[in-house]
C-alpha cells in the first residue's frame, strides 16, 4: 500500500471532528463491511462519525455490530459540522454528485476501493484492483495506519473479505485475503456467525428459483461463455424474498463459476428487476469481463467479476433457446 497516500489520508482523519462516511448503492457485504468496519475503528479513535446509505439495507446483515447506526435520511447530509466524507466500494461515484450536492459545505471525499473501472473520483484515492475486496484494502490502511482495532471493526472487515471471496472460494481469492481473515480473527472477528448469515440459511423458495436458473444454462455469445436469465415471473413462481433476489445472480455466478468444468471461462447471470430494468452479473476463471461489461452496457467491477444494469428491458427467450436482452415494447411498457 503507498504509504504517501496512508499518511495524507491519516492526515486528513487526525485534522477531522465531524466525519461521514457513505455505502455505495449497490449494497452487498464488502461495503457495509468496510464501511462499518472504519466507523468502529474512527469511532475509537475519539471521532464523531455518521454514517449514509443511499439504498435499504437488507437482513442478511442485521448482525453486524451497531448496523442501525446507518441512517437514510437526507438531514445526516446537512450537519454543517461535517469536514471528512469517505466512500467504500463505490466503483464510479455515479450516484455522489446529487448526495454531495446536498451538503452545507464542500469537503474532501476519500475513496476507498479494488474495481478497476474506479476512476479516481475523490480527493485521495485508495484503489487497489488486485484485492480481493475494498474492505481487505480498508483493513491494511487501518493496520497502516496504526488505528486501533476493536473486535466490532474486526467482524465487519471480515464481513466484507468473505462475501466478496465466497468464503474464499472465488478466483479473485489472495493470499494477503486469507491471511488478513487469520489476523481478523484473531482480533475478535467471528468466521462462522459471517458464514451462517450470509450462506446457510436459504430458503427452499431461493432454491425453487437457483433450479430454474440452473435448467436454463445457454451459450453467451457476448461474453463468450455460459449464461442463464432469471425473470420476475421464476421469481413470483419460486416465491423468493425481495432480500433473495438481490442475492440470488451473485451466488449463481460464483457457484458456476467454481463448480463448471475448465472449457467454460466465464459466467453471466441475467436477471429482470422490478422497475423493469435487467441486471447482469459476470464471473470469469481468466477473462476481463469489466472491460466487455463496461463496453457493452457501461457497467464496470474488476476484472473476475463484473456487473451492469439495463435500465427498460426485458429477458426474451430465443427460438434456439437462447436468451437476450430485449427493450420494453410500449405496449409491454
Amino acid at each position: 500500500m503507498n504509504t504517501i497516500l496512508v499518511q495524507n489520508i491519516a492526515e486528513y482523519i487526525a485534522k477531522a471532528e465531524h466525519i461521514l462516511l457513505l455505502t455505495d448503492e449497490r449494497i452487498d457485504g464488502d461495503t457495509l463491511g468496510s464501511t462499518m468496519g472504519l466507523f468502529h475503528v474512527l469511532t475509537a479513535l475519539g471521532k464523531r462519525v455518521d454514517v449514509f446509505s443511499p439504498k435499504p439495507l437488507p437482513k442478511t446483515f442485521t448482525y453486524l455490530p451497531m448496523i442501525d447506526v446507518i441512517r437514510r435520511d437526507h438531514t445526516v447530509l446537512t450537519q454543517p459540522s461535517i469536514d471528512l466524507a469517505i466512500i467504500c466500494d463505490c466503483s464510479d461515484g455515479m450516484y455522489l454528485p446529487p448526495v454531495l450536492a446536498k451538503m452545507v459545505h464542500k469537503v474532501p471525499l476519500i475513496s476507498f476501493d479494488h474495481h478497476i473501472t474506479n476512476p479516481k473520483y475523490g480527493t485521495v484515492n485508495i484503489i487497489e484492483p488486485n484485492a480481493a475486496s475494498t474492505a481487505d484494502v480498508v483493513w491494511r490502511f487501518v493496520k497502516a495506519a496504526g488505528y486501533p482495532i476493536p473486535s466490532h471493526a474486526a467482524q465487519c472487515f471480515l464481513t466484507g473479505i468473505i462475501t466478496d471471496t465466497q468464503v474464499f472460494f472465488s478466483a479473485n481469492t489472495t493470499t494477503a485475503a486469507v491471511s488478513a481473515a487469520a489476523e481478523l480473527v484473531k482480533h475478535g472477528a467471528k468466521l462462522q456467525e459471517i458464514i451462517r448469515a450470509n450462506y446457510v440459511n436459504k430458503s427452499t423458495n431461493f432454491l425453487r428459483v437457483w433450479g430454474i436458473a440452473l435448467e436454463r444454462l445457454f451459450p453467451d455469445t457476448q461474453f463468450g461463455g455460459i449464461a442463464t436469465a432469471i425473470t420476475q415471473k421464476d421469481i413470483a413462481d419460486g416465491g423468493a424474498t425481495p432480500e433473495e433476489v438481490e442475492s440470488i445472480a451473485g451466488v449463481i455466478s460464483e457457484f458456476l463459476n467454481a463448480t463448471l468444468d475448465e472449457t467454460h471461462d466465464v459466467i453471466v447471470v441475467y436477471r429482470e428487476t422490478v422497475d423493469g430494468a435487467v441486471k447482469g452479473s459476470a464471473r470469469a476463471r481468466t477473462k476481463n469481463v469489466a472491460a466487455i461489461a463496461e463496453k457493452l452496457y457501461g457497467g464496470g467491477g474488476h476484472k473476475l467479476a463484473a456487473g451492469f444494469k439495463v435500465p427498460n428491458a426485458h429477458m426474451q427467450q430465443n427460438t434456439n433457446g437462447t436468451w437476450a436482452i430485449a427493450p420494453f415494447s410500449p405496449e409491454r411498457a
